[in-house]
This record gives C-alpha cells, structure tokens and sequence, in this order.
C-alpha cells in the first residue's frame, strides 16, 4: 500500500462497499431490485487506511477498488509492469480490497489476471456450464456482466441443484503473490479475495471490455432473443438449422459451392463489406421501430 501509495494521482479513486458484512459477494440486494454494496469517491489514501483499518475486524464491510485502469490511478506502473503475453495497447486494470467476493460471471475477452498480494481463489467453469449456473438477468447486472444467482460461498445445492454438476466441471486455483491465471474468453469465473488486503492486476485483450469497436457477439444474442425468443419451438429448432450450417459452420463453409465473385457475406466480409452490412442492419432495425 506504501509503495501504490507513493505512486498515487490526484483526484478520486471509485470504491464500492458493501451494506454489510454479512455477505461479503459483491450481489443483489435481497430483495433482487438493488444492489447490496454502494459506489463511493474517495482519496486513495483515505481508501488504503480505511482498508487497514478494517483488517482483522470480522465487522467490516467488503471494501474494494474494482476494475480500474492502473495508468489512471497510479503514476508509472503501467510502464513498469508490462504484460509481453499481449499488446502493448492493452490498458491494466487494478483491483485492490480486503476480504470479498466477485459473484460467477463471465468476460467477452481472454484475461490474464495477476495477484500482487494476498491470495485469491478461482473457481473456473467451461462456458458450456451455462446452463447448470442460474444465471441472473442479462440486462440488469452488478458490474456489466451477467452473474450467477448461486452462491459458492459456501455452495448453495439446495436452491440450486443443478450447480452441483457444474462444480464437478470446476477448476479451481489458489493464487498468492507473484502468480498469475489465464482465463478464456467466455469462460465463467468466481473469485475469493481471501486476505485482509489483497491486490490483483488483470490485462483483458480484445472484446468490449478493451473498447473494441463495432457490433459485438453479445448484440447478435439480444437480436435473437428479440426476434426469436417468442417463436414456435418447431421454427426455433429451423432456425437454429440455418445458425448451425451458416454462423457455426458446424458442416464446414457454407458458400465453398459457390464462385468466389457470388459468395458475398457467405465469403471473406472486408471493411466495405462490412460497414454495408452494419447499415443495411441500422436501416432494417430503424423501420421496425418506426413501425
């Protein structure tokens, strides 16, 4: 704390807080309308000895930094903790707190995740486990990502019965200074800051978290839920036919049949083509909400 203390900009550092130390997962409010922790601006300094003096204290709320980007906070560090696994253009972000708990989500990015003190605990879970982990709303979520509504914290089996298949497709790591976690895109992850102060620096490369441009995966599965969500089960299971053969290409390329001059967006899409097909996409989409 010494050390990211010297190194401090001015102005405000975001924290959250939860209401209580009851529940020490960044979540829900009980009654699922809010939220249970607050955001706050605070110095760092004010923010580092608030930290140690909730260390030991059993009381005290889950205090946190979260996310934030390390070149923003702290003078030089960035430069100094280089991640040569990825572009020099990805931005580090810092995650400092004590004790707490981030709730199973998933990032749209691969992410490599280092702790630079304390110990933190990562339960993993295959992206296909989806369908065993409750998931909360898509459009209404803590921090931006999805979450599971089920508590590892200790397991909650009872509530949620099929989390006890997607725990036996767990992986599970146990960090301490100096170690780091790759994670893959789409892959689920809960994560337990398990001392007093803790301090983790991550690097997302690509996705929306690293300010990709342009329509994302995530904006084609809201379109489908909304033009395909209140079909006949017979005309989803038709489309997921066409999704199958042309986006997944779960039977090789679909336009190797056709000439290279006919395949169109069946072919290599350049950056014209895809910028006509964004417009064509707007202009269809603007005459529906006209209409």
């Amino acid at each position: 704390m010494e050390y990211l203390g010297e190194r401090d900009t001015p102005g405000g550092v975001w924290t959250l807080e939860t209401d209580s130390a009851a529940d020490r997962r960044f979540f829900y409010s009980d009654d699922l309308k809010g939220f249970n922790f607050q955001r706050k601006v605070s110095s760092f300094r004010k923010f580092t000895q608030r930290l140690l003096d909730y260390a030991g204290k059993a009381s005290a709320p889950a205090l946190s930094i979260q996310s934030a980007f390390v070149d923003e906070y702290f003078y030089g560090l960035r430069e100094t903790h280089p991640m040569p696994l990825f572009s020099g253009s990805v931005r580090p972000r810092i995650w400092i707190g004590n004790s707490s708990v981030v709730a199973t989500h998933y990032d749209d990015a691969e992410n490599i995740a280092c702790v630079g003190a304390g110990t933190r605990r990562f339960t993993l879970f295959p992206p296909d486990q989806i369908k065993n982990l409750y998931v909360g709303p898509l459009d209404k979520t803590p921090a931006g990502a999805p979450v599971s509504m089920a508590s590892l914290t200790p397991p909650e089996l009872e509530k949620f019965p099929k989390l006890a298949t997607a725990l036996e497709n767990a992986l599970v790591a146990e960090l301490e200074a100096g170690d780091a976690i790759y994670i893959p895109t789409l892959w689920w992850h809960h994560v337990e800051a398990l001392a007093d102060i803790n301090v983790l620096v991550n690097f997302w490369n690509g996705g929306s978290l690293t300010g990709a441009s342009g329509p994302m995966p995530l904006d084609s599965l809201l379109l489908a839920l909304l033009t395909l969500k209140s079909k006949p089960r017979q005309v989803k299971a038709a489309w997921k036919a066409f999704f199958d053969y042309y986006v997944f290409e779960m039977e090789g390329e679909p336009g190797s049949h056709l000439p290279d001059d006919l395949k169109g967006i069946l072919g290599e899409i350049d950056e014209a083509g895809a910028m006509h097909l964004k417009k064509w996409l707007i202009q269809q989409l603007s005459q529906d909400t006209d209409s």
